[in-house]
C-alpha cells in the first residue's frame, strides 16, 4: 500500500510556490535525475542572499512538491546556508513523502546546489563609478 502525501506536500503539488522561470536570474541549473524527472532552478541573488528562487519540473506530483519546498527554504538564506540544504531538510519541511518518491527531495536539493554553484562560477561585472551592483 502506498503511503499518502502529507498535507504540506499535497498543497505544494496542487499549488506549487515559485513555479516558472525568472525573467532576471543570477544562477541557473537543470538536472535530470535517475528516475527521468528533470528539475530546473533559477536564483536571484543580492548581497550574498537568495532573494528570489523559482523552479520547473517535468516530474510527478512529489517532484513538484519538493521543488516548491526547496525554493521556499532557499529564499532569504545566505548562499552558504542554502548550499547546506539537504534531501532530509526538504523531506522534513514537506512532512515526508512516500518512500518511493523521496528521491524527488534529493533532486530538488541537488538542483538548488547546482544553481548556487552556477552563480558562484559566473563572472561578475564590476559596477561603474556611482552605481551599485544591483543597478546592473
Amino acid at each position: 500500500m502506498q503511503q499518502p502525501m502529507s498535507f504540506q506536500a499535497l498543497e505544494r503539488f496542487q499549488r506549487p510556490r515559485n513555479y516558472g522561470p525568472l525573467d532576471r536570474w543570477d544562477g541557473h541549473a537543470r538536472i535530470t535525475g535517475p528516475c527521468g524527472d528533470t528539475m530546473e532552478f533559477w536564483l536571484q541573488i543580492a548581497e550574498g542572499r537568495i532573494v528570489q528562487a523559482s523552479f520547473v519540473t517535468s516530474g510527478c506530483g512529489p517532484s513538484r512538491a519538493a521543488g516548491s519546498m526547496a525554493t521556499e527554504l532557499a529564499v532569504g538564506r545566505l548562499l552558504v546556508e542554502a548550499a547546506r540544504l539537504e534531501q532530509r531538510d526538504v523531506l522534513r519541511a514537506l512532512g515526508g513523502l512516500p518512500p518511493e518518491s523521496e528521491h524527488c527531495a534529493l533532486l530538488a536539493a541537488n538542483t538548488l546546489k547546482a544553481a548556487i554553484a552556477d552563480y558562484e562560477t559566473r563572472p561578475r561585472i564590476a559596477p561603474r563609478c556611482g552605481e551599485t551592483s544591483e543597478a546592473l
